[in-house]
């Protein structure tokens, strides 16, 4: 059986850049011999996430499969200098000790490059939070990502760094799992 690396699509919309930013790099995942978990803000009830009811269907398989996972990936559109309200709202439901020793990437994107630095630093103190060990933000300005009529194409250098992300993450899963 495959190891499997949680993500979370963290905007209110389906296809949001960071939603293909997510979904690009869990074809990497995939090609590096991971399986992917997708999770969008779709798949959870609104009023289950904002009251924090863990013990929603959703949420409990949700938390199942982040508690199980080798890896933990956050998606988001950068919105104040930082991740979505509704992303912080859906990690708030995992427990404490749920993510510790596994490692963790941020994927933002955002209008504008001066975000990097805070979207950053939001993202280590999340996941150090949770013990996880943090690797780089996978940043991408909105630039970098043109979409038109359903289709999308990356600015090469954006697409290579998606590439070098997953493969980091999926090369520090394997160690994680190795080490178990």
């Amino acid at each position: 059986m495959k190891e499997r690396v949680v993500i979370v699509a963290g905007s209110p919309s389906s296809a949001s850049r960071s939603a293909i930013v997510a979904g690009a790099f869990a074809a990497e995942l995939e090609r590096a011999g991971l399986t992917p978990l997708v999770w969008s803000l779709g798949d959870f009830d609104p009023a289950d996430v904002l009251f924090g009811r863990a013990a929603a269907p959703a949420l409990a398989r949700f938390v199942e499969e982040a508690r199980s996972a080798a890896a933990i990936v956050l998606a988001t559109p950068v919105y104040k200098a930082a991740y979505t309200g509704a992303l912080k709202a859906i990690v708030d439901v995992i427990p404490p000790d749920a993510l510790v020793g596994r490692p963790a990437v941020g994927i933002a994107t955002a209008r504008l490059p001066a975000h990097r630095v805070e979207v950053d630093r939001a993202f280590r103190a999340l996941f150090t939070f949770f013990e996880a060990r943090p690797l780089d933000t996978l940043f991408l300005v909105d630039a970098e990502l043109k979409v038109a009529d359903g289709a999308h194409a990356f600015a090469p250098e954006a697409e290579q760094r998606v590439r070098n992300s997953a493969r980091a993450l999926a090369a520090a899963a394997k160690d994680k799992i190795g080490a178990s």
